[in-house]
């Protein structure tokens, strides 16, 4: 994993670089770490090689909310986790969609900086990984972190992905769901409806929203079941990136 800081204060990047280089000598991970004094010092540099980035919000010049936003633009899978002396700043990075995770300078500590790197790597390792199968003679390898949703109909499953994409596969859905059903991520809401969690906005108890707009219907067996395991998976993420419920 390549890891910035962007950070102006000695002191705090110091303290930020020394559990970090902790955490990579106790789990024995290849982890490379590059420090930058300002917005302007790390978008120079090859930012768009980085994973996860941990960044200043009251940088000089560049503040870290709009460093973000540029990194963003040719990044957009880069985590970024802001460092701030008040989290009422918070809101202009959730804003730009920028917010992997947030640390308050006055808890910042090794027990913190564990959880954080622990759930980018958990992260990272979703992205990673794929969709592969045959559609007739043609190979097929989609990325898990873009997939929406998956739909059976005839012969052929569609495939909607994060840009609203629809790929159409001669493939049965069976062999789709027999790959996916053990990914923590996708959720079976119906007989031929396979969701990908991350992207369900919302659920009223009768159908889940999707981030497209799409509207599925949960299936009345086991409903309960179902909607709790969505309600799981969401806890988890809050937990994962940091309850940021407060700004709305």
């Amino acid at each position: 994993m390549n890891i910035a800081i962007v950070e102006d204060r000695d002191f705090d990047a110091d303290t930020l670089f020394s559990f970090i280089e902790q955490y990579k000598n106790h789990y024995s991970l290849e982890l490379n770490l590059t420090l930058y004094k300002s917005g302007e010092d790390f978008l120079a540099s090859a930012f768009e090689t980085y994973h996860l980035v941990f960044m200043d919000i009251y940088l000089e010049e560049i503040d870290g909310v709009e460093t973000a936003r540029r990194i963003l633009e040719h990044n957009a899978d880069c985590l970024i986790v802001f460092l701030t002396t008040s989290k009422e700043d918070i809101w202009r990075a959730v804003k730009i969609h920028a917010c992997f995770d947030y640390i308050e300078k006055s808890s910042l500590n090794y027990l913190r900086i564990e959880e954080v790197l622990n759930s980018a790597w958990k992260k990272l390792r979703f992205r990673a990984k794929v969709l592969e199968f045959y559609s007739g003679k043609q190979k097929v390898r989609l990325p898990l972190s873009k997939i929406q949703y998956l739909v059976s109909h005839d012969k052929y499953t569609f495939i909607t992905l994060e840009n609203g994409q629809v790929l159409r596969y001669r493939v049965t859905f069976s062999s789709l769901f027999s790959i996916l059903e053990k990914e923590t991520h996708f959720l079976l809401c119906n007989r031929g409806l396979l969701l990908n969690m991350d992207f369900i906005t919302r659920t009223n108890r009768e159908t889940f929203i999707m981030a497209d707009g799409e509207a599925f219907p949960i299936r009345k067996r086991n409903r309960t079941a179902i909607i709790q395991k969505f309600n799981d998976h969401q806890f988890e993420k809050l937990n994962e990136q940091g309850d940021i419920s407060w700004i709305n």
